[in-house]
């Protein structure tokens, strides 16, 4: 048996953007290097353009608390972290990462630049998405896959995305090409397994 379950669902351009949206708006989980700066997961690790980080993804919160210096916080295991373009008005503007109006939440500022005794280990990361970068950076890790807890995956295929999925081009299951009924059957079959590997592939 593989120590992780994987699944592969082709969809339409259409189907895969509104999963997209759910997903990343609920959280995926990521497998990643902790103990590093945030600047360094998004360019490194998730091969993101250094450019694109720090011109586009405007409002980083880390467990809630919006971050200013990316070279320096250091992501750990199990942390949150979300990530948007510029938001609308006064509380967007407020948010921004380096923002004239940061003063005004200095109290909810994230401050805790750790240490990074953690370096070189993996951990799992939670990673939700916003607007424009959601519907830029989503599909991208999504054909990477992303790591999600075998309930929500169960409730994934049964309610809440059911019927995007049941009309699915193609759904591969550890590698093998099968049906959403066979991938249910096989979810139902696997319960002690904790986590699923899911990746996205627009047909």
């Amino acid at each position: 048996m593989k120590d992780i379950n994987e699944i592969e669902v082709h969809l339409s351009n259409n189907a895969a953007r509104e999963m997209c949206s759910h997903l990343f708006q609920s959280g995926v989980l990521l497998k990643v290097q902790v103990g590093v700066s945030i600047k360094n997961l998004l360019c490194e690790q998730l091969s993101l353009d250094k450019t694109y980080v720090d011109k586009r993804i405007t409002t980083i919160l880390l467990n809630s608390q919006p971050v200013d210096d990316i070279d320096k916080t250091i992501i750990k295991s199990n942390d949150t972290l979300a990530l948007s373009s510029a938001m609308p008005g006064l509380v967007g503007t407020t948010l921004r990462r380096d923002s004239h109006l940061a003063p005004l939440r200095n109290n909810i500022t994230f401050k805790g630049y750790r240490n990074n005794d953690d370096i070189q280990a993996y951990g799992l990361i939670h990673l939700k998405l916003f607007n424009l970068i959601l519907q830029e950076v989503g599909p991208f890790l999504l054909q990477r896959g992303v790591m999600m807890e075998f309930e929500d995956v169960i409730e994934l295929f049964y309610n809440k995305m059911s019927k995007k999925i049941t009309g699915a081009l193609d759904i591969y299951f550890n590698g093998k090409k099968t049906d959403i009924n066979e991938v249910r059957r096989s979810l139902k079959s696997n319960v002690e397994q904790k986590l699923v590997l899911l990746k996205l592939m627009v047909s």
